[in-house]
């Protein structure tokens, strides 16, 4: 009896969980004006301060065929009581589910690949209440890599950055959490231009099921720099891409969900230029009009920000770039003799209307290997004074926070921890004082548990961290923390 009885409380869950997904959904269609711009940010990795049913995550999923070690979501509960996650687990097969109840003040890690060793499985996260996060982890020869999950599906998703060079490979995935089938185009812009491959016109996504696709199948090899335009013409989607570096400047593994829509502003807090280091913005305007955009830079040595002309040897003090209209743009850092080696943060600036989308990559030789790091820009409208780093910080790591004050007014900011007493303020890591437009890096005290990391200022900050590629690897990864907003 007990067991029948915890069989139809599992289905209620997940059936009350589907209809919450669908009916927010459809309240996602109707949107208009003020309330349009709040859905277009929810397409943003983000938690929301607020008391709501439940909330989704989306996260963009693991590639089994690709020789992982394993693949998991972390689900981290900072409240004082326990929560329930149902989670869905979306592949070329029919979904599976299982319900995991996440102590207070504590995690649990659920496995994603579930014994399958091809294909990919896509995980959905659906959460009782609005208090819990999620990350993905995926532990990879190539290169362990944490990436985040969003809150919301959208009918477009753009990736600026695609790199099919020297043996190296790219998929996309598309995946749809609802129960009405999808129809989704996609075009690929290189260096030839934009191109919509008569295969991937009108892509039709069943209830509940995720998709591949190669780009090798259809044509865009030996690419350098390849952007993914995807539009849902029916329905709404989740879009991801999955890379391994293999040569041509890069080595390493990257997942990530796109972005939902071009924006004017987008901040990076994680830059560096170096000896053996190669940097940089990627930049795609899928507009129908040309972009001009600039990049100001933030950090020791900089004082009031420096516009950078890719094309210019020096520091220009007002010079734009051109994007033009559906084309890719990489703007080298690296190379420009005004700006100071080391730790910076960034900004780049849309002029105009015509918003862009933007990627950082970052290449670097280092103990006689390398790594590459990619990170999507956080949005202006995202720079926020509170940040949660899900799955938390490594114990001792030096480096591993970066925040830049996005303001002109200087400002303060605490790190704190969730264990098992609760929110912990950090020794010496209380009240720090950032100041205007300044960026500063942190390295991770010694003691600091495997919980949740909260970050709170009095000025809007940008915060991204640094992970491990373990393995005895060299280099990190880059990975945004998780702008906690009001609604």
């Amino acid at each position: 009896m007990n067991i029948i009885r915890r069989a139809i409380s599992i289905f209620l869950i997940v059936v009350v969980m589907g209809g919450v997904v669908y009916i927010d959904q459809r309240q996602t269609e109707v949107s208009e004006g003020a309330s349009r711009g709040i859905v277009s940010m929810a397409g943003f990795p983000h938690s929301i301060k607020s008391n709501r049913i439940s909330s989704s995550w989306f996260c963009p999923g693991a590639a089994a065929g690709d020789g992982l070690d394993s693949a998991s979501v972390f689900i981290s509960n900072p409240s004082d009581t326990a929560i329930t996650a149902a989670v869905s687990f979306l592949s070329n097969s029919p979904m599976e589910s299982q319900t995991v109840e996440v102590p207070a003040r504590n995690h649990s890690v659920v496995d994603v690949l579930r014994g399958r060793t091809v294909g990919v499985i896509v995980p959905v996260v659906e959460i009782i209440g609005s208090v819990g996060t999620v990350e993905q982890q995926l532990v990879y020869a190539a290169g362990d890599v944490t990436s985040q999950c969003v809150s919301q599906t959208s009918s477009t998703w753009y990736f600026a950055d695609g790199f099919t060079t020297q043996g190296s490979s790219q998929r996309l995935v598309l995946t749809n959490p609802y129960p009405e089938s999808a129809v989704v185009n996609v075009a690929y812009v290189t260096k030839e231009g934009k191109r919509s491959p008569t295969g991937f016109q009108g892509l039709i996504l069943g209830s509940r099921t995720s998709r591949s696709l190669s780009l090798a199948e259809f044509g865009a090899t030996d690419e350098s720099s390849i952007a993914l335009e995807v539009e849902a013409t029916t329905g709404q989607i989740i879009a991801s891409r999955m890379q391994h570096y293999l040569g041509g400047g890069r080595l390493g593994y990257s997942t990530t969900i796109g972005i939902p829509v071009a924006l004017n502003e987008w901040w990076f807090a994680a830059g560096r230029t170096g000896p053996q280091v190669s940097e940089r913005l990627v930049v795609f305007n899928p507009s129908a009009s040309l972009a001009q955009v600039n990049v100001s830079f933030f950090g020791e040595g900089i004082t009031n920000g420096t516009i950078i002309d890719e094309n210019a040897s020096a520091a220009a003090p007002s010079a734009t770039v051109d994007i033009p209209a559906g084309s890719v743009l990489l703007i080298n850092t690296d190379d420009l003799a005004d700006l100071p080696k080391g730790e910076h943060a960034m900004v780049v600036s849309s002029i105009g209307k015509v918003p862009v989308v933007v990627e950082h990559v970052l290449s670097q030789i280092t103990g006689g290997s390398s790594f590459t790091a990619i990170t999507n820009g956080v949005p202006a409208a995202l720079a926020t004074q509170e940040w949660r780093i899900p799955s938390g910080l490594s114990n001792g790591a030096r480096n591993a926070l970066s925040l830049v004050n996005t303001t002109a007014q200087d400002g303060t900011y605490t790190v704190s921890a969730v264990g098992p007493g609760g929110v912990v303020d950090l020794p010496q890591l209380i009240d720090v004082p950032i100041g205007a437009a300044a960026r500063i890096s942190l390295d991770v005290p010694a003691g600091v548990n495997d919980g949740e990391v909260v970050i709170r200022s009095t000025v809007p900050l940008v915060v991204q961290r640094r992970t491990y590629r373990g393995h005895g690897l060299v280099g990190f990864g880059i990975v945004g923390a998780l702008p906690v907003i009001s609604k």
